[in-house]
């Protein structure tokens, strides 16, 4: 068996390890020895292949130290896996004529899945600002071809997190006594969210739905900031409608969030409020989807 076969096989096997939650999960250390064993493979045969497995075992070991509690120390394995999926992004879009082939897919998924977990750890060390340029560069790089089903389901994260991202900017702005930061900046990376999880919306997947979901509440919480309650009316009943069909009390029930915005929204804007309780009111659980799991 190859060096490389062999290395690919144990990141499975660590992989596995990691996300499920009977086993024990593995240690940094382990991702750290399969990414050092990585490099020294590359050494020996430069290959887009080595790139991505490398550029996976720096991603898990930046996971791994974030879950630990140590997101300063995700931050450098983070942004070096970020700069071995671009590479390998790179030069297989130099080989590769159809933007859509499934192994560009495949990596630019990747990229952008990597880049939205590093300003994740970015936002917990304490580095806003470079969270947000981290996701400005991962829309970048998302918009950079035409995005495949996979790279498309992660641009969507990209534009939802950036959302979150630049409210929380605008919010910080405003407790400390103003920000410069316009309101129609997050409800519009919130709206390209929408548009793209819309074109990913799978009936027969209940988690692209629950993404969906998830993006039309972010989006309302950005709709009261920048004033249209009627617009936001409208957007309460899509999500309402969402909502209704996701599993409540699990983790992916989404009642309590969007009970929540609306009701921030009511009190914003009373002569909507009764129009925005309706839409709330749809959100009640229907049959036959109440057992479904995301």
């Amino acid at each position: 068996m190859e060096a490389r076969e062999r290395l690919n096989r144990e990141y499975e096997q660590l992989r596995e390890q990691q996300v499920d939650p009977a086993r024990r999960s593995p240690t940094p250390a382990q991702w750290q020895s399969l990414a050092d064993r990585y490099r020294n493979a590359l050494r020996d045969r430069p290959d887009v292949d080595t790139t991505r497995g490398l550029a996976r075992a720096l991603w898990r070991l930046s996971m791994a130290l974030h879950a630990a509690g140590d997101p300063a120390g995700a931050l450098g394995p983070g942004r070096q896996a970020v700069a071995e999926f671009d590479t390998a992004f790179r030069k297989t879009l130099g080989w590769n004529a159809d933007e859509q082939s499934p192994a560009l897919d495949a990596v630019l998924a990747e990229l952008l899945v990597a880049r939205c977990d590093l300003a994740e750890a970015a936002a917990a060390a304490g580095k806003p600002g470079e969270r947000i340029r981290i996701l400005e560069d991962a829309r970048e790089a998302g918009r950079s071809i035409a995005a495949g089903p996979r790279s498309l389901r992660a641009l969507g994260t990209v534009h939802h997190n950036l959302s979150i991202a630049e409210l929380s900017r605008l919010v910080d702005g405003f407790r400390r006594g103003g920000s410069d930061v316009d309101p129609m900046v997050p409800a519009l990376s919130a709206s390209r969210a929408v548009e793209i999880r819309l074109k990913a919306l799978t009936p027969a997947d209940p988690l692209s739905m629950w993404e969906l979901a998830n993006t039309y509440i972010q989006y309302l919480r950005c709709l009261g900031l920048v004033k249209e309650p009627a617009r936001a009316v409208e957007v309460a009943k899509l999500a309402a409608d969402l909502v209704a069909l996701l599993p409540q009390g699990t983790i992916a029930d989404l009642h309590p969030q969007l009970a929540e915005a609306v009701g921030m929204l009511r009190i914003a804007y009373p002569a909507h409020a009764r129009a925005l309780g309706r839409a709330l009111e749809d959100a009640r659980p229907r049959r036959g989807w109440r057992r479904r799991r995301i």
